[in-house]
């Protein structure tokens, strides 16, 4: 058996905590990947006391935002294929969170129902307070900061 790269370094199972060190780290997409999904347990966590899932949640809120939107709209500004919308939207609908709405011609758009702006509201309220947790030691700023960065990065 050939020698990986870095053979001279002690076998993993021989390694304490504290000897072991992680090359990934120095990597920009793994300290991403690890605090996007950190960040995403914890959100998903929060949400399933309201029943909702993160995609579900997110639709919700920005329904809330933009009463009238159509499902095409949220889907671009989501990232959310055509396909996937229609269940989404069915979804929220059977809940009651959300009602269809007329757009103009033949476009139908989403609002919220009463109960609907009540949970996107407690919604917002369980992401802001996760956030808080997540980013205890970033002024605002510097949160603004970040955010700019990582947008920066995933609109190319």
């Amino acid at each position: 058996m050939t020698p990986a790269r870095g053979a001279s370094q002690p076998p993993i199972e021989s390694v304490t905590d504290a000897e072991f060190s992680n090359p990934l780290e120095s990597h920009v997409g793994y300290q991403l990947r690890r605090a996007s999904a950190a960040i995403l347990s914890r959100l998903a966590s929060s949400l399933a006391g309201l029943k909702l899932k993160i995609t579900e949640a997110s639709v919700l809120v920005l329904i809330d935002d933009h009463p009238g939107v159509t499902q095409s709209a949220l889907g671009r500004a989501l990232g959310i294929h055509r396909a996937n919308m229609a269940p989404l939207a069915a979804i929220l609908t059977e809940r009651g969170l959300i009602e269809r709405t007329h757009a103009g011609g033949r476009s139908q758009g989403l609002k919220t129902t009463r109960l609907g702006q009540e949970q996107a509201a407690r919604v917002r309220e369980r992401m802001e307070a996760q956030e808080a947790a997540v980013l205890p030691t970033l002024a605002a700023d510097e949160r603004a900061a970040l955010i700019d960065l990582l947008s920066q990065i995933w609109r190319g």
